[in-house]
């Protein structure tokens, strides 16, 4: 079932809801330069168990774009995310499973302080923006083994502040030099391309690059400590050209016992390996799930 949900600011956002409305909720969030089709795989492995619901971020996909940079806020990107747990979940808690910048934004949801709707949260290629600065001083301070994997991210700040430049980044898309690139990435994915991902996306959805100017320098220079007390699984890909594994997986400042899982695959492995990913994330669930569940304590 498709519909569309009203953000804050009257942007409008493309929902697709998938299983049975009265089993657990499971809330994907896709980062750049997908839409919510990326979740395909992994809906069609779980809309038997839960009640999967996918969204188009705003800038992607079917949802409205808008012009200015502030408008991607990660304030403003959590609060549609309320507003479609609003609209698909009233009264229940939620399991939130991102990937990417929906990776960062479920994060940005599940260590707001005011939160009572996040049942548990897999991030996959994606850490929490304010976690980052205290992760590279923490390993810089660490030894040779810390700086080795600080200086192994290497990769993370040339394209990200590639994507930040106002015009270029804009056209490199447009006339197809980003999609290449992913194009040449996805040799480093262990499953199969899904037929239905579309090879222009970053094209499509260029619009969406504004994330990355209204958040990153913002949130890197000024970070806060945002600790979390839902129950957190990460899924870091070994083969992840862009996002390495070391600085997703030490979080044990911001969240107790979190599950720490190598995973094979890329960038891309939700689209490549669905199933991979569905077994995980039903596993951790089922571990997660009690009967007290839903916002005010009824069971979802």
């Amino acid at each position: 079932m498709s519909s569309m949900v009203v953000a804050s600011d009257g942007v409008r956002l493309a929902i697709r809801e998938r299983g049975n409305p009265q089993s657990p909720t499971v809330l994907c969030v896709h980062g750049f330069p997908d839409d919510q089709t990326v979740w395909d795989g992994v809906a069609a492995e779980l809309e038997s168990t839960f009640h999967m619901v996918s969204f188009d971020v705003r800038g992607s996909g079917e949802s409205d774009a808008p012009r200015r940079i502030r408008d991607y806020r990660l304030d403003r990107l959590a609060d549609d995310i309320g507003r479609v747990i609003d609209a698909v979940a009233a009264g229940k808690k939620v399991h939130l499973l991102g990937h990417d910048w929906g990776s960062v934004q479920a994060w940005h949801v599940a260590t707001d302080p005011t939160q009572r709707r996040i049942a548990s949260l897999t991030s996959i290629s994606g850490p929490c923006l304010d976690h980052i600065p205290y992760w590279i001083g923490g390993r810089l301070a660490a030894g040779p083994q810390g700086r080795r994997e600080v200086l192994g991210m290497w990769k993370s700040p040339l394209y990200m502040g590639f994507f930040q430049v106002p015009w270029l980044a804009p056209l490199m898309c447009r006339i197809g030099v980003v999609d290449a690139v992913i194009g040449w990435a996805e040799r480093f994915e262990s499953g199969a391309r899904p037929p239905s991902m579309p090879r222009d996306r970053a094209r499509i959805n260029r619009a969406g690059l504004k994330i990355y100017t209204a958040n990153l320098l913002p949130r890197l220079l000024r970070p806060q400590r945002r600790h979390t007390a839902v129950a957190v699984q990460v899924l870091a890909p070994r083969t992840d050209i862009f996002i390495t594994a070391a600085s997703q997986v030490r979080i044990d400042r911001w969240t107790a016992n979190p599950q720490i899982h190598a995973i094979d695959g890329g960038h891309w492995v939700p689209a490549f390996d669905p199933a991979e990913i569905a077994r995980r994330v039903k596993a951790f669930i089922d571990e997660h799930t009690t009967t007290d569940t839903s916002e005010e304590g009824t069971p979802q």
